[in-house]
């Protein structure tokens, strides 16, 4: 077996993993360390969401959110219900990557698809990264300038504490139209 075929069979087994962990959500600690894993995560928290999802992020990196398998996803998820809602901080914005981005392209027509702009002055006081779904799963880097993180899905009181993070920050920063 070559060494890329050795990783795509981990990264498969890593998905199945993660799945499982979404549906029992038992609150077990996933390690994540890669763009590819960060990617799975995400992929799997937009397959198995409920009802709502919300990131802060520096830039919506399409390494990790414009892959195809993320994006049909959230796509899946926004258009199951009009209760559910996806709402996405951003630390950097430029209309033209927004316009080239293929989660902003596949999504952007949806109305429950909600986005921010994170001011300087509102981002001073963290560091870190997350991604909030249902209350009780997230996904958490502590330093926002690698994509190491620790993923739970089924801890509710580490997830509601960074949801009243998400919605004091998402107070402070100014709405962004998704739609053209």
């Amino acid at each position: 077996m070559t060494e890329l075929q050795e990783r795509d069979l981990f990264l498969a087994q890593y998905r199945h993993s993660l799945r499982k962990f979404a549906r029992e959500r038992t609150g077990k600690v996933v390690t994540n360390a890669s763009v590819e894993h960060a990617s799975a995560v995400v992929e799997t928290m937009f397959a198995e969401a409920r009802s709502e999802v919300d990131i802060l992020t520096g830039t919506l990196s399409p390494r990790v959110y414009g892959r195809d398998a993320v994006v049909e996803e959230a796509k899946l998820f926004l258009a199951s219900s009009y209760r559910n809602r996806l709402r996405i901080i951003l630390e950097a914005d430029s209309p033209r990557d927004r316009k080239n981005h293929p989660l902003f392209n596949k999504c952007g027509e949806f109305e429950n698809l909600h986005l921010r702009f994170a001011p300087p002055s509102t981002q001073k006081p963290y560091e870190v990264h997350f991604l909030v779904m249902d209350g009780d799963c997230y996904r958490f880097e502590g330093d926002k300038s690698r994509p190491k993180a620790i993923a739970r899905f089924g801890h509710e009181k580490g997830a509601q504490n960074l949801k009243r993070v998400f919605q004091i920050l998402w107070d402070q920063c100014k709405p962004i139209e998704v739609r053209s």
